[in-house]
């Protein structure tokens, strides 16, 4: 998981903040990550950078096809809404820096 990149923007590079209603959504997903929960409170671009890092489907093939073969659909499942839900997250966020 890409949870691991840090970083701080210049002040000039904030836009205005979030909504309570999408920093509730994001720390649901994210509910131990300090950075993305700072960046989030701040306004901060780096939830964009975060969320983009972080939305691609994280099994790797392997995993998906032990879960398979083991019964654990349901572990397929997760993931991939987990994944699903990360990346509609990345583009609201996306639409709401191009207003």
């Amino acid at each position: 998981m890409s949870e691991k990149f840090e970083g701080n923007l210049p002040p000039q590079e904030q836009k205005e903040g979030y909504s309570e209603d999408f920093k509730a959504r994001v720390k649901e997903v994210f509910p131990d990550w300090d950075k993305m929960h700072e960046a989030l409170e701040s306004g901060s671009e780096w939830v964009g950078r975060y969320l983009d890092d972080s939305r691609d489907f994280s099994m790797k093939p392997e995993d998906i096809v032990k879960a398979l073969e083991g019964g654990n659909q349901e572990e397929v499942l997760e993931a991939a809404k987990r994944a699903d839900k990360i990346g509609k997250l990345y583009d609201e966020w996306l639409e709401s820096r191009q207003k």
